[in-house]
């Protein structure tokens, strides 16, 4: 006589599984989002050894940029920092998109219909308006001097929006610093 599964003991089955699946989601969310922040914080390494190519080709000015090319009308008639970076990337833009690059706050003046920085303004990643604007053509050097600042401490480029977590939580944006290390905003 063959034995074979009865409905109970199948239905116990399916739902020790169910169980399962319920409990290893939410971890290999986690596993997920915390790779791809890795491999944000990987891009923004790559962005910085650019970076330090420009700048020793520039004799270690910093770049004139358009930190949000698509506004209208434009900041300034600057390039942006995919633009400056272009010689050393040779179009190989993908190192400067983020997995998890997502638009989430609305803005005035830049163009409606877009899902992600990177689509809209070639980047996942913004060029520090303040560096822009009050040290573009000088030594990077001026960044130390200016008020005591530490290079270690000062942001070239983070993400346009905090896209590894809430806003103002630890981890929740990446940052390339200018002593080009990537790390969190302390």
């Amino acid at each position: 006589m063959r034995r074979a599964f009865t409905l109970v003991e199948l239905l116990i089955a399916l739902g020790i599984m169910a169980l399962l699946v319920g409990i290893l989601l939410p971890a290999l969310t986690a596993v997920r989002r915390s790779a791809d922040r890795t491999a944000c914080a990987a891009n923004l390494r790559d962005i910085g050894g650019q970076f330090q190519m420009y700048l020793n080709d520039s004799r270690s000015r910093l770049p004139r940029v358009n930190t949000m090319p698509s506004l209208s009308p434009p900041l300034n008639d600057a390039p942006s920092i995919v633009q400056v970076l272009e010689p050393y990337h040779r179009g190989a833009t993908g190192v400067f998109r983020c997995r998890q690059d997502a638009i989430l706050a609305a803005a005035d003046g830049v163009p409606q219909g877009h899902d992600t920085y990177f689509v809209r303004e070639g980047s996942s990643y913004q060029y520090n308006p303040f560096t822009a604007a009050l040290f573009a053509g000088q030594n990077i050097a001026e960044l130390k001097n200016h008020r005591g600042g530490r290079l270690d401490q000062t942001p070239l480029m983070f993400d346009y929006e905090p896209f590894h977590g809430a806003a103002g939580t630890r981890g929740s944006c990446n940052y390339l610093f200018a002593d080009f290390h990537v790390g969190d905003l302390n």
